[in-house]
């Protein structure tokens, strides 16, 4: 499959698609733990998007690291409602439950391979002007492999195998001026101008609930039904010419979960939520306020290239992994990063540190991010 996007991506390069509205774009990067003890994860994607080619809604092809995602964007229905359908896959490194964090520092043996297809329909109803209405009616197949593991290794139950609906409904207001180009996929850290907030309740049933994990842990028995409520903020303004503020926030509230639903928490790419200093996705929440506010300056007045500050952190629930679903603790951490541009490149680099937490062991604990961006054509 690999293989075949890479073809694609070829063609399209090779040929006059650019002209013919299409576009398309790559980046790669990594995001790595450095101390108390060295781990990290790298990614690398190809996105291609065309234009008006089906029923006037646009097609988006992407390949990132174990994921293909193919959609079709915005068909028009009607004066106010559009559709979008697209298929994924994600082949064994699905949520990094291939890696098991435990009060910040990884834990050999206890990772699986998790894998699905899942469709995904949505519909959208634009009710006024920054005003949307939306219901996504997804439909997910899971699939879980054991990993080879040391006889000495603790016992850990793999989840089953099953089907899961997962409807969402949700309002979106979206006032963003930042233009289409800081979307595509070699825009890492899109460059936001503008406010957009949303809200969303969805529950997630499945085929089979069985406990998995360590026995009479309590930290993975789903129920039949898994509630979320969730809401997000994202927000930008430019003060001068030389400085602009950026500020996220993420609120979320489950019942009834498991590390498969859970949020992801720490690291400083785009996949998760950002704690700097924390490995990527070492803490698993459903129950979490995040924030992070960032200060980016231009060293050269009508230059691209940015520096800045960035702190993030807040409240998450059983921070120390052990099923106590109800405990809460804090988790934070600051950033120095890079995001430099020239021309069609941009280049990005992070290192953060987490602030000591009575959860969190063998502190200091401290990160970086590298990536790389390229518009293709």
């Amino acid at each position: 499959m690999r293989f075949a996007v890479l073809a694609l991506a070829s063609c399209l390069l090779a040929s006059p698609a650019a002209a013919e509205g299409w576009s398309g774009s790559a980046a790669g990067g990594g995001d790595f733990a450095f101390t108390p003890e060295v781990t990290g994860f790298g990614f690398v994607l190809f996105e291609a998007r065309g234009e008006d080619k089906v029923g006037k809604g646009d097609v988006r092809l992407l390949y990132n690291t174990d994921t293909i995602h193919l959609e079709i964007e915005r068909i028009p229905l009607g004066a106010n409602f559009e559709l979008s359908v697209a298929l994924r896959g994600e082949i064994a490194f699905a949520g990094l439950l291939h890696q098991y964090y435990e009060q910040g520092l990884k834990r050999p043996g206890l990772g699986f391979l998790a894998s699905y297809v899942v469709l995904l329909p949505k519909l959208q109803w634009h009710v006024a002007d920054h005003h949307t209405l939306e219901l996504l009616t997804n439909v997910r197949r899971w699939f879980f492999n054991d990993r080879d593991t040391d006889p000495q290794d603790p016992p850990y139950l793999l989840p089953a195998n099953a089907w899961v609906f997962e409807p969402r409904l949700g309002y979106i207001y979206w006032k963003i001026d930042s233009p289409a180009e800081e979307y595509r996929a070699s825009k890492l850290f899109p460059r936001i101008s503008g406010i957009g907030l949303g809200a969303s309740v969805g529950v997630d049933v499945r085929s089979d609930t069985r406990a998995w994990g360590f026995v009479g842990e309590g930290r993975n028995e789903p129920d039949k039904a898994i509630w979320t409520v969730n809401q997000w903020l994202r927000a930008g303004w430019q003060t001068n010419d030389r400085f602009r503020l950026e500020l996220q926030e993420t609120f979320n509230w489950g019942w009834n979960q498991d590390d498969i639903s859970r949020m992801r928490i720490g690291g400083m790419n785009p996949y998760s939520l950002v704690v700097p200093g924390l490995p990527w996705s070492s803490n698993l929440s459903e129950r979490l306020a995040i924030a992070q506010v960032s200060g980016h300056i231009r060293p050269k007045k009508g230059k691209p290239q940015e520096l800045g500050l960035l702190l993030s952190g807040g409240v998450l629930n059983d921070p120390r992994r052990q099923g106590l679903l109800d405990s809460f603790g804090g988790a934070g951490g600051l950033a120095l990063f890079t995001d430099l541009r020239w021309g069609r490149w941009q280049v990005y680099a992070r290192v953060g540190w987490a602030i000591p937490s009575r959860w969190l062991l063998d502190n200091p604990h401290v990160s970086g991010f590298l990536g790389l961006g390229v518009d293709a054509f």
